[in-house]
Order: C-alpha cells, then sequence, then structure tokens
C-alpha cells in the first residue's frame, strides 16, 4: 500500500462509520477526486480480506467481510448476554441524561474513544442513532425504551440527581462547543505529495 493509502485506512478505521471524500480531502490536505481514485485503487488490496471496503458517490467506509457474519452474529448475542461493564455505564449514562449526544461529545466528556462502547449499547438495543440535522456525518445517539425497562424507571428524569448532573453535562457540552470553534480539522500528511 502506498502511503497515502495506509493513512486513508487509518482513518477508515478512526472513523468506523462512512466518511466523506470530503473529510477525507481536508484530513490529508488533497484534493476530492485524488482521494476517490487512492480508495478506487485501494479496492484491489481488500479481495479475499476479512474487510471490504465500500465505496458510493460520496462515502467510503470499512466493513467486515459478509464471510463473517455468522460468526459476527454469535458473537453479537454472547455480547447481548453478558453485563454492561463501568465503561458503558458511564457512556449509557452521558447519553440518559444528555437525552441526545453526539459521539464526539461522549468522547470529550470521556477523555476516550468510545466507538466500540457505542457499538455495544446499539446492539444491545438500549440507545439508537437519530439522525442530525446540523452534520449528517455525526449523528445524535439517544435512549431507547428498552433502556428504561433495563434500569427499571418510567423516567428519564427518575434517574438519580438528574438536575444536577444535567446541568453540569450542559456546562461541559458549553465548553466542547467553545473549543470546536477554535479547532482546526485533523490534517494527516502535511506537505508530502501523492505517491502515485
Amino acid at each position: 500500500m502506498k502511503p497515502y493509502e495506509q493513512k486513508i485506512e487509518a482513518l477508515l478505521m478512526y472513523k468506523n462509520e462512512p466518511t466523506t471524500y470530503t473529510w477525507l480531502a481536508k484530513a490529508l490536505e488533497l484534493q476530492k477526486s485524488e482521494v476517490k481514485d487512492l480508495v478506487s485503487e485501494m479496492q484491489q488490496y481488500y479481495q479475499n480480506r476479512g474487510f471490504i471496503l465500500v465505496q458510493t458517490d460520496e462515502y467510503a467506509s470499512l466493513m467486515t467481510s459478509p464471510l463473517a457474519a455468522s460468526i459476527i452474529d454469535h458473537l453479537n448475542k454472547n455480547q447481548k448476554e453478558k453485563e454492561l461493564s463501568k465503561q458503558a455505564l458511564e457512556t449509557l449514562a452521558i447519553i440518559m441524561y444528555k437525552a441526545q449526544v453526539t459521539k464526539s461529545e461522549i468522547d470529550y466528556i470521556r477523555g476516550v474513544n468510545s466507538v466500540f462502547i457505542l457499538r455495544n449499547l446499539l446492539i444491545r438495543g438500549l440507545i439508537t442513532k437519530k439522525p442530525n440535522l446540523l452534520d449528517k456525518r455525526s449523528p445524535f445517539y439517544i435512549p431507547t425504551h428498552d433502556v428504561l425497562a433495563h434500569l427499571g424507571i418510567s423516567n428519564v428524569k427518575d434517574m438519580p440527581e438528574f438536575d444536577l448532573i444535567e446541568k453540569n453535562l450542559h456546562e461541559l457540552e458549553d465548553r466542547y462547543q467553545d473549543e470546536q470553534k477554535d479547532t482546526e480539522p485533523l490534517v494527516v500528511g502535511g506537505e508530502e505529495s501523492l505517491a502515485k
């Protein structure tokens, strides 16, 4: 794999969701057309592998191969039956107290990447995704009715110290929004020229 292809692969793994060519181009300081060409060239690398590279006109993503579907379904079933970890409960609490929150906000509050925990909570049916009209690439995570039953409560406001924790989370959200205004997009690769 060429250096830029390796970087695209790393970014797709990092995002772990369909990612726009525009976002990849900005991160790599390339033209969108260059990124699309690189992604197309990468297809050959994923022939007969455990991952497949899925492409549309606007997005690219790495997905597990359909050959592994039965194994993954079995693992997901086992995952549903396990108790929630401390980290999963922490993430679920943030979603419950905030009512709707993006992954980047959750990551900011927790201080770590929450992609695998969110996947686990989605598999269990405790949270779901809701479209974010302001940023279609960053959906909101919201609690489901099942989570209320799981916790034995009928309303999120029945959560312990709901008003205080909700207030603290909103203060964190305000700080996060202020910091986002001042940050530049992630840049990978610097001035390196496109290797052909």
